[in-house]
C-alpha cells in the first residue's frame, strides 16, 4: 500500500505525536519523536494487512499507541534500569513505545497470537536500539494454572525469568484479576484503568504511586496505579 493510503505516515503525521506528547505534559526531543513516528508508520503498514488496532486515523493511532507509554516513561512508575514484563502485548503498545522512550529498561513481551508476534518481532528488529533489549515470546500467562498447557503453548513459559522488576498489562485481564497475578511475577505491578476504580491492594502489598491523565481526543480518564509487594 502506498504511504498516501496509510492511517499514519511519519513524514506527514509526526505533528500528531508531538501535539499528543505536549498536551500530556511529556514533550519529546526530536530523536524520540522520530522513533515513535517510525513505529506508528510500521503499525499502520501492518494494520493494512492484519488486525492490529481499530485506529483508522493518525490522531487515533497516535493516541492509542502512545498516550499510555508517555505516562509510563515516568521513573516514578518504571524505575531506572528495570526489567519489565508486558503481558498480552497486542500491537506493541505501550511496551514498544516505552522501550523507545526509555533506553535504560529491558522488556519481555508475551503475546499469544502468532501474527501479532510476527509484527512485534519485526518491530524489534527494525527499530533502532531495541534488538537485544526487547524479547518477544509467543505464549500466554494463565492466572488459573501456571503449569497447564493451553492451546499447545505452555501457560507458564512467558513468565520465565521472573521475578521481574515491573509487570504490566493493558486490557488483557480485569484489574482485579491482573493485580495478584502481576505481583506474583514482579516486585512492582502496574494496573491501567479507565472508567473503573483501581483495585484495592491485596494482603502483602500496597499502592505506592498513581498517575491520573485524560486522553486528549476524547477526554476519557485514565489511571496508572503502581503496587509493590511488602
Amino acid at each position: 500500500m502506498s504511504a498516501r493510503g496509510l492511517a499514519f505516515e511519519a513524514a506527514r503525521d509526526l505533528d500528531q505525536v508531538k501535539q499528543l506528547a505536549e498536551t500530556l505534559g511529556r514533550p519529546l526531543a526530536p530523536p524520540a519523536l522520530m522513533q515513535l513516528g517510525a513505529f506508528a508508520e510500521l503499525v499502520a503498514r501492518w494494520n493494512a494487512r492484519i488486525d492490529l488496532t481499530a485506529a483508522r486515523s493518525a490522531e487515533q493511532l497516535s493516541e492509542v499507541m502512545f498516550a499510555d507509554a508517555l505516562m509510563l516513561a515516568d521513573e516514578a512508575l518504571v524505575r531506572r534500569g528495570a526489567r519489565v514484563l508486558d503481558v498480552g502485548s497486542g500491537a506493541g503498545a505501550p511496551a514498544i513505545p516505552l522501550a523507545l522512550l526509555r533506553p535504560d529498561v529491558t522488556l519481555v513481551l508475551v503475546e499469544p497470537l502468532h501474527k501479532r508476534v510476527a509484527f512485534l518481532r519485526t518491530a524489534v528488529g527494525s527499530l533502532d536500539g531495541l534488538a537485544g533489549r526487547v524479547e518477544v515470546r509467543e505464549g500466554k500467562i494463565d492466572p488459573r494454572a501456571s503449569s497447564r498447557v493451553a492451546d499447545g503453548v505452555s501457560a507458564s513459559r512467558g513468565a520465565a525469568g521472573a521475578p521481574f522488576d515491573v509487570a504490566m498489562a493493558r486490557a488483557t485481564f480485569a484489574p482485579g484479576v491482573w493485580l495478584p497475578l502481576a505481583l506474583s511475577l514482579a516486585s512492582c505491578a502496574l494496573v491501567l484503568t479507565a472508567a473503573e476504580e483501581p483495585p484495592a491492594a491485596p494482603a502483602g502489598a500496597r499502592r505506592v504511586h498513581a498517575v491520573h491523565y485524560a486522553l486528549p481526543r476524547t477526554d476519557a480518564p485514565r489511571v496508572i496505579t503502581a503496587y509493590r509487594a511488602e
